[in-house]
């Protein structure tokens, strides 16, 4: 865990310095890093989790034992031998779009904790608005002191995989780019940082050029 040590430190020291960081990485795991380096800058930050996947898997609930799957696990604290990285609360401090693909221990997990969730149906443009609204009454009644940043953590398979399938764990009934680009232009400026991740142009790299052409 090295690499999440490093990058906690450098994340807390962009963010003490006034940058605005964008950590980009090879899959969602880089969140272990970031988001404890946010949270040691700003305690009370709120984390807008852009994804297809819970990603609050144990070793004991995935098949795959992967930690990308296990961010927010390792994150609430959750994960034998390894609750020194508890540094958010999942009831207090996530907000999730668009995710569909999880394991049942994971879904229990966030229904028991009352964790908002926007599915995918849900997120189109003409509902930003409404959700924006849901959105800071839900996190104004979890405030612990005052304002509370955002952190933005996009893991590009939240998008639907018609529409970009150059990931490795692309999902469809996803978010539309329209509605991604529509949400970022809106909540990155509210934002002090954001996560970008697991995107991989040699998969399906045919498909996607002839959407971009």
């Amino acid at each position: 865990m090295e690499s999440s040590r490093n990058l906690a430190k450098q994340t807390y020291a962009a963010l003490k310095d006034g940058y605005y960081p964008i950590v980009v990485g090879g899959d969602h795991s880089q969140a272990i890093g970031s988001i404890s380096g946010l949270k040691k800058a700003y305690p009370d930050a709120k984390l807008l989790w852009m994804d297809a996947h819970i990603d609050a898997n144990t070793p004991e609930s995935s098949p795959s034992r992967n930690a990308h799957g296990m961010p927010l696990a390792y994150l609430s604290g959750i994960v034998p031998f390894h609750r020194t990285w508890k540094c958010m609360d999942l009831d207090k401090d996530l907000c999730y779009f668009g995710i569909r693909s999880y394991e049942e221990d994971e879904l229990a997990l966030i229904k028991s904790k009352n964790v908002l969730v926007f599915e995918s149906k849900i997120c189109e443009v003409v509902n930003l608005p409404k959700i924006d609204k849901v959105l800071s009454k839900y996190f104004s009644s979890r405030l612990r002191t005052g304002e509370s940043p955002y952190w933005v953590s996009f893991d590009i398979d939240s998008v639907d995989a018609s529409e970009f399938g150059s990931t490795g764990t692309a999902e469809f009934e996803g978010l539309s780019l329209d509605f991604t680009k529509a949400f970022m232009e809106e909540f990155i400026p509210r934002s002090v940082g954001m996560d970008f991740t697991e995107v991989n142009f040699e998969l399906a790299k045919d498909d996607q050029q002839r959407k971009m052409d």
